[in-house]
């Protein structure tokens, strides 16, 4: 698996992403352009800012994205384990969407536990295919990948949903959440689709009000 991060300071992501912002504003998509079950692809090249927000399961998992085009894969995330406290993995779901501090019964993991540091960055090429994927794993051996591209996935199962549509990116952020329960451990049969096992917000980090400040001393 590759460990390669295209990460930028952070005052040329400011810059990067508020042109990306301005030619989302100013110009109409263009056909090719999606982001969501049927593919990424971006007609600009764009930098977009990742924050973990939780997870719910027993998997211990990794968010990363992957370049369709090279099989390229760049993890973003590694959880260090699989939850905040050790629970027993017979406590079935309850199939319950679980997402806020007011639900912490399902193998619940935070930032700064499960995930060290839960902010990073990708630049995505213009014109290039990407997928996000969650890999997962149970007591160290592998339980299966899930991609957000439904079409990679076994059956065309949509085991990633955005909440948000991609304007979002750049006005707050949308929520892409995982449903990985379709994954070995469990299986199609038993998939509760509550999505909220590993959650991520994509963009709506920066602030437009304030001068980048780049060159000064």
């Amino acid at each position: 698996m590759s460990k390669f991060f295209d990460f930028l300071p952070h005052c040329l992501y400011e810059t990067a992403l508020g042109l990306v912002a301005v030619s989302w504003v100013g110009m109409p998509a263009q056909a090719q352009e999606l982001f969501g079950n049927d593919g990424i692809r971006l007609d600009v090249d764009t930098v977009v800012e990742f924050e973990f927000l939780e997870s719910n399961g027993s998997y211990q998992s990794v968010f990363g994205i992957v370049n369709l085009q090279t099989g390229e894969q760049f993890p973003l995330y590694g959880e260090v384990k699989p939850s905040n406290t050790l629970q027993p993995i017979e406590v079935p779901s309850d199939y319950q969407d679980d997402l806020g501090s007011q639900n912490r019964d399902d193998f619940h993991g935070t930032p700064g536990t499960v995930v060290p540091l839960p902010l990073g960055e990708f630049k995505f090429a213009a014109d290039t295919d990407y997928s996000f994927y969650l890999e997962s794993y149970f007591n160290g051996q592998p339980a299966g990948t899930l991609y957000s591209t439904s079409s990679l996935n076994s059956g065309d199962r949509p085991y990633a949903r955005f909440d948000g549509p991609l304007e979002d990116i750049i006005n707050g952020g949308l929520l892409l959440r995982w449903e990985d329960s379709g994954s070995l451990l469990v299986g199609d049969i038993n998939t509760d689709f509550d999505y909220d096992d590993f959650i991520v917000r994509v963009g709506g980090h920066v602030r437009w009000d304030e001068p980048c400040g780049c060159g000064q001393n």
